[in-house]
């Protein structure tokens, strides 16, 4: 990756194309449940699904940099899974499921209760596909938010607080 900081926005290239931009800057206060790595990139420590379940288990063994990842229940067209992603924004690993369609549009669920994750709005990378939020806080405030694509393989995301872009993956 290639960053670029000429702008006050930290802007990262990755090989594949995608550009991760972080909008807020070192001296800003992050909202509850968001760390800035050393890095500059934004880890998400908690997240919720609607119903109020966090899917950032402290006792996974799933870690990412030290951080547990975000449970997720992803049910493809023919197959139905749990995917842990990394809570590292801009980090496309993850473990669990893995049988999905790259593009194929997938239904991403609460593995707890097993509700669907709200649609934002949609993505554009393939038909049919729509970002899809978890919530930052247990009132479910939205606007404060992590979205990200339910097109398994995109890396389309991005990280909201009051519906301001904190930090975005394109």
């Amino acid at each position: 990756m290639n960053s670029d900081n000429s702008s006050g926005t930290q802007r990262t290239r990755g090989t594949d194309g995608t550009t991760l931009d972080i909008v807020v800057d070192d001296t800003s206060t992050l909202p509850h449940g968001l760390v800035r790595l050393r890095s500059g990139v934004i880890a998400v420590t908690h997240v919720y699904c609607p119903n109020g379940h966090n899917l950032v288990d402290e006792n996974s063994d799933a870690r990412f940099n030290g951080y547990p990842g975000i449970s997720l229940k992803i049910k493809g067209e023919e197959e139905e899974g749990i995917v842990i992603v990394s809570p590292i924004h801009g980090d496309d690993t993850r473990f669990g499921a893995n049988d999905f369609t790259p593009g194929e549009v997938t239904t991403v669920c609460c593995p707890v209760c097993d509700v669907e994750l709200p649609l934002v709005q949609d993505c554009g990378c393939t038909t049919h596909s729509k970002l899809v939020g978890l919530y930052l806080d247990p009132e479910l405030v939205e606007g404060s938010q992590v979205v990200m694509c339910n097109a398994w393989g995109c890396l389309r995301s991005r990280i909201t607080d009051r519906f301001q872009i904190i930090s975005k993956l394109d």
